[in-house]
């Protein structure tokens, strides 16, 4: 489980981006973002997928493509094995000084053949990614890249439109400012923290920031704050011997009648139902 923050990734060995192969038995990924190009190909199962408070159901043979700093989460509450590729900006802007204003956007239900003939290609490209890095016969790397490239040819050509460099700078600020809420966030989720002390923290009045704050995440700071501890506390119901309250008062949650319900409405199941299984 991962709380909402700031995702730094390795890379895998040989090559400059990370590619795995996901079997999910059941899990909740909460809000987070990263410098990197992340595209998620759905093999077998479902799986719920926000980004930029934009909620898609995935089915097998669909994908989806994250744009670099974007706010995203997923939900699996019935298991699934999915492709996860995540390409690093920083090993891109090698090749392509401005690839930071390309911003990916795609309309997955279109009906334009044209548009379902692409995205057919994206998918048969994973594919094609998966089983040149699972078998790694010798040159392997040329292949992979050379997928990787034909991917982000299509996107580009296809799926993509440019900002400007002050849009793109406000994007940047915007971002440095929910990283800086999220790292206190980290670090004080136990206590009670306010809105009028967050938005104090970033310089801004109590009521910009919740406008701010609910804009950028899609949920109010408080929902985002008990969702950190809620994480915590779910870690905490299959690995630790204390009773469901001393772990709630652990992680800064006094109201019971609150943490039951929205324990229900993000993992699908009660406490119990979680406790040691």
């Amino acid at each position: 489980m991962q709380s909402y923050k700031h995702e730094f990734i390795s890379p895998n060995e040989m090559l400059e981006v990370y590619l795995d192969f996901r079997i999910d038995t059941g899990s909740v990924i909460n809000k987070h973002f990263h410098d990197w190009i992340e595209i998620v190909y759905l093999i077998h199962g479902d799986l719920e997928f926000q980004d930029n408070n934009q909620v898609r159901q995935l089915k097998e043979g669909e994908f989806v493509v994250v744009n670099p700093m974007s706010i995203h989460s997923t939900k699996c509450l019935s298991g699934n094995t999915a492709i996860l590729l995540q390409i690093p900006v920083t090993f891109l802007e090698k090749l392509v000084p401005d690839i930071r204003q390309y911003v990916f956007s795609i309309d997955y239900h279109s009906k334009d053949p044209r548009v379902q003939t692409k995205l057919r290609e994206i998918g048969s490209t994973l594919q094609n990614l998966w089983i040149a890095y699972q078998f790694q016969v010798e040159g392997y790397q040329f292949r992979c890249y050379s997928l990787i490239f034909e991917l982000l040819y299509i996107l580009i050509h296809s799926f993509s439109y440019k900002v400007n460099q002050k849009e793109l700078y406000r994007n940047q600020k915007n971002m440095k400012r929910i990283q800086f809420i999220m790292e206190y966030v980290t670090q004080h989720y136990t206590e009670a923290i306010s809105i009028s002390e967050i938005a104090d923290k970033v310089g801004l009045n109590e009521i910009y920031f919740s406008r701010f704050f609910k804009k950028s995440m899609g949920i109010t700071f408080l929902e985002y704050l008990y969702r950190v501890r809620l994480e915590k506390i779910y870690t905490d119901l299959l690995n630790t011997d204390l009773n469901i309250r001393e772990i709630c008062e652990r992680h800064g949650f006094y109201n019971e009648k609150v943490f039951r319900r929205m324990f229900r409405e993000l993992y699908g199941c009660s406490p119990r139902d979680v406790y040691r299984k």
